[in-house]
């Protein structure tokens, strides 16, 4: 199958109070991961790539990072009969416009610095041209910090005001919006509580799809009421690559001698098929591509 505008299946769930899961790549074999949990659960799947991936799979150039994952998620994609998207996470402006043109079918700019009025300004401006090519666009009010592993003060998290959150969804035109509910990036386990309050306030002032990002360090009973209120996204990263670092490093302990990539590299990408298809029949989109 191409890859697909998610849109449909993140409305579809949005109305029936399921999610669609979002899973971080950086690795051919974590694509392929993805896509094949997709095929078995039946389950619509966005193959997930963030700005630092993009760095690292380009050598360091982001925009050789975006030409390659375009032509690999294009590939996995079309290996599968399940739907599968390809999304850019927290990208820069010039990153979302070469996305859009290489073939992503979901996008999401990050704003996060700007002024409140300059970032509605650059995300709508953005919104007009994905939706121009039938492009899914996302983007953030408030922020979910993204302590990469330092210390970082939870008093100063920006929550997502649900105010504000209702005037820049009307002014930009966004599809989905990703708000800051205290999860954070990066969290190793699950020790984070949402705001649910916060959430049903913010519900309440409008009916687009709201994606959750970090719920990795969420506990699964908040990301089940969560995703019950109103989150028809959500992102998963830090738990696909432990798994996967996890099963590298106990075939690497047991044979020091090992040298073949694809002996380690597959096991990685079998435990990472794993999460993935428990992640999916824990957010309710197994078969529901079928």
């Amino acid at each position: 199958m191409t890859l697909q505008n998610v849109l449909p299946w993140i409305q579809r769930a949005h109305q029936e109070g399921w999610a669609v899961g979002a899973f971080n790549a950086n690795t051919l074999e974590q694509v392929q991961a993805i896509v094949m949990a997709a095929q078995v659960e039946q389950a619509p799947a966005i193959i997930q790539i963030s700005h630092r991936a993009l760095t690292h799979v380009g050598s360091g150039n982001e925009v050789q990072g975006i030409k390659y994952i375009a032509a690999l998620g294009k590939i996995a994609a079309e290996s599968v009969a399940a739907p599968v998207a390809m999304h850019l996470d927290h990208g820069t402006e010039s990153e979302v416009v070469q996305a859009i043109v290489l073939g992503f079918t979901s996008v999401m700019f990050d704003g996060d610095g700007l002024p409140f009025e300059e970032n509605i300004s650059i995300t709508k401006r953005l919104c007009d041209m994905a939706h121009s090519v039938g492009v899914c666009m996302e983007a953030e009010v408030g922020e979910v910090p993204k302590p990469d592993g330092k210390e970082f003060d939870e008093s100063a998290i920006d929550m997502t005001d649900p105010d504000e959150a209702l005037q820049f969804a009307q002014a930009t035109g966004i599809d989905t919006l990703a708000v800051a509910l205290g999860s954070v990036h990066g969290l190793k386990s699950k020790t984070v509580s949402l705001d649910l309050e916060r959430l049903q306030a913010i519900r309440k002032q409008m009916s687009i799809p709201l994606v959750l990002h970090g719920s990795s360090g969420v506990s699964d009973a908040d990301i089940k009421q969560g995703v019950s209120m109103g989150l028809s996204k959500v992102n998963v990263a830090t738990q696909l690559a432990q798994a996967f670092t996890g099963a590298v490093r106990e075939v690497l302990n047991k044979d020091a001698s090992l040298v073949d990539p694809r002996k380690y590299m597959s096991a990685g990408r079998n435990a990472q098929m794993e999460i993935v298809r428990e992640r999916m029949r824990f957010f309710g989109s197994s078969g529901k591509a079928k």
